[in-house]
């Protein structure tokens, strides 16, 4: 995926095997929400050996090694330093990118199957996930360009929670379903490009760390809500966070002690949350759930079965 490599891409970590998945790890594994579309009840959680899970195929092996050195195997990583909250994002484009183009490709294997299936759903998958590979380009092209140039296309935004074993590298559209629908609807095509929310949460040093970035293009529409994320307290935090991971972020992982403790048997639950965030309309919304209190497992249960049955 470098702009000038055409060498074999390799598995790459979306985020950094050695001192952050490593240490949350149990025997050398983690937990995943996995997708599956064969399966009726698509989601679910898989627990998945360490050098597979959590991984892309993105970059050859030079340029994965020589690239993400300043926040891999440069000593402690400096969250005030544009460049390497740049990586963290570079990454997470790539990925996104990356997990479009899997679905592409599979949906376009049932349409060549034959399958006795109506392909007008698949075909429209195909051309939303297509358009959303090349507005992704806007930001991956401007990443490129900082990286080359010393540039700061970007706002970066870091903070400082309590340490949970918990790993988020997502893209956040900012532009809800409801506002992109009421776009097609009045100007009769799609949004040109939707603004994206680059995030990443994860465990560092005994604390965790929220990052957060946008396109300086997007800042007069999407400052005002990233920063509630930095400004308020964390109470609120956590429930913007579980909000977040739980109706509209897929990547992520967790160590064995957070699955047992909090997500062990909502495998249904989070399937459902995932069908009530596809009618939801307004992504959003922050709901009363909260991932890092003890009562998750009850609370989400009675959410799920209130609000989708």
């Amino acid at each position: 995926m470098h702009p000038n490599c055409d060498e074999k891409a390799i598995n790459s970590h979306i985020m950094q095997k050695n001192g952050i998945l490593s240490a949350i790890s149990d025997d050398q594994h983690l937990w995943e929400l996995s997708i599956d579309h064969f399966k009726q009840e698509y989601a679910g959680f898989k627990r998945k050996g360490i050098n597979k899970i959590y991984t892309f195929t993105g970059f050859c092996n030079h340029h994965d090694s020589i690239i993400f050195s300043k926040i891999e195997t440069q000593g402690k990583i400096d969250f005030n330093d544009y460049e390497s909250c740049l990586l963290f994002a570079l990454r997470t484009a790539y990925n996104e990118i990356w997990l479009k183009e899997v679905v592409i490709k599979m949906q376009e294997c049932v349409i060549k199957s034959e399958v006795d299936i109506d392909t007008w759903m698949l075909e429209e998958t195909i051309r939303q996930n297509k358009l959303a590979i090349i507005d992704m380009e806007f930001y991956t092209q401007a990443m490129w360009n900082d990286l080359q140039n010393k540039t700061e296309s970007f706002n970066f935004e870091f903070r400082e929670t309590d340490y949970q074993e918990i790993c988020l590298n997502s893209i956040y559209t900012y532009d809800t379903s409801q506002e992109i629908m009421d776009y097609q609807m009045k100007y009769k095509r799609d949004m040109e490009r939707p603004s994206e929310i680059f995030i990443s949460y994860f465990p560092y040093t005994n604390k965790s760390i929220l990052l957060m970035g946008y396109h300086k293009d997007d800042a007069q529409k999407v400052k005002g809500y990233v920063n509630l994320f930095f400004k308020e307290n964390l109470k609120k935090l956590n429930r913007r966070l579980s909000s977040l991971i739980s109706f509209n972020c897929e990547t992520w992982v967790c160590s064995n002690n957070f699955y047992k403790e909090k997500l062990e048997g909502l495998d249904s639950e989070f399937f459902k949350a995932m069908q009530f965030s596809a009618k939801n309309g307004n992504e959003r919304k922050t709901f009363n759930v909260d991932f890092f209190k003890d009562d998750f497992k009850k609370n989400f249960r009675s959410f799920i079965d209130k609000n989708v049955g």
